[in-house]
């Protein structure tokens, strides 16, 4: 293959992940310009329109469509062996786009970003917060964060911790409405509903034989994570989430762990990348940090052994008997 067809491969493949001329340049290190003129390039080479292009979306022509199917295995391959001799001499660089989730990448990922571009100077972030799980490959991104189930196959997962559901108040709440002893009693209470857990509003027990599912109500809910934990240490509810994202406000007291005697499904939180023959540098690099900030045993399970541990040094040792 000559260079220059190469080079109009790659800008075709660029264009095609990240969806618009000025991202392909980017990624590539190149101008917009230099982009259009390579697909030009090809175009003219194969004497076919192979995308539409108009001020707003780009999308394949017929052409387009049968020649990327037939290239794309093959091209995967170059693009890859390229990758690998690039990476072989040099440090992780180039632009990573990772999806974050909201609450999580608040909390936990982007406190610690500047230290990581610190480490890797020719990586550049662009970082979104979104709770959907967007389309890693459809989307142009490199990496994401995703708690909960996995599902498209089309992605590599390596898992970077667990936390555990539970059930949540502010001691203010439980002392004006009582505290719950059995799941059942929570027909009676206002329940602070996460609308982006599969399902409909029921909360799902485990442990005690069969799975226990109770049916909950309440009069507010969300899709973001970080309000809800702001109403119940307001008291306005009994809020199911997970220890990641309450674990300093059980620590301080703000809030109680409701039923602790019952357990609700783990949670695993995985590093998600498309699952191609090599994976690039910068990807590795990001996923080795999270690794590293996360821990094992993971931060906010370090923090609440912690609080556990000085909550009974205060107590003191149990009376002689």
């Amino acid at each position: 293959m000559s260079a220059g067809l190469y080079s109009e491969l790659e800008a075709f493949d660029a264009v095609l992940r990240h969806g618009s001329f000025t991202a392909a340049a980017r990624q590539l290190e190149l101008t917009p310009g230099a982009i259009t003129r390579r697909l030009n390039a090809l175009e003219a080479r194969l004497g076919v329109k192979l995308l539409n292009r108009s001020t707003r979306r780009l999308s394949l022509t017929e052409a387009g469509r049968d020649y990327h199917a037939e290239v794309a295995p093959a091209l995967a391959q170059i693009l890859a062996a390229g990758e690998r001799a690039r990476d072989r001499a040099a440090q992780p660089r180039g632009e990573l786009r990772v999806s974050l989730p909201m609450n999580f990448g608040r909390l936990y990922v982007m406190p610690h970003l500047g230290e990581f571009l610190a480490r890797h100077p020719g990586i550049e972030l662009d970082v979104q917060f979104d709770d959907r799980f967007v389309d890693l490959i459809g989307e142009g991104f490199d990496c994401a964060i995703r708690i909960g189930a996995l599902a498209d196959s089309r992605l590599i997962a390596r898992r970077i911790a667990q936390t555990r559901r539970i059930l949540v108040a502010a001691p203010q709440y439980l002392a004006r409405r009582g505290v719950p002893t059995a799941p059942a009693q929570l027909s009676e209470h206002d329940c602070l509903h996460y609308t982006l857990f599969r399902g409909n509003a029921s909360w799902e027990f485990h442990g005690r034989g069969e799975p226990l599912r109770i049916p909950v109500r309440g009069r507010l809910r969300a899709n973001y994570g970080a309000p809800l934990v702001d109403a119940a240490l307001r008291g306005e509810g009994i809020l199911q989430t997970a220890t990641f994202a309450v674990a300093q406000e059980l620590a301080a007291g703000r809030l109680v762990e409701v039923l602790p005697d019952w357990s609700l499904l783990p949670i695993g939180i995985h590093a998600v990348y498309p699952g191609r023959e090599y994976r690039p540098r910068k990807v590795e690099a990001f996923v080795a940090f999270l690794e590293q900030i996360v821990g094992a045993p993971a931060v906010w399970d370090r923090l609440l052994d912690g609080a556990a541990r000085a909550d009974a040094g205060a107590a003191g040792p149990a009376p002689a008997v």
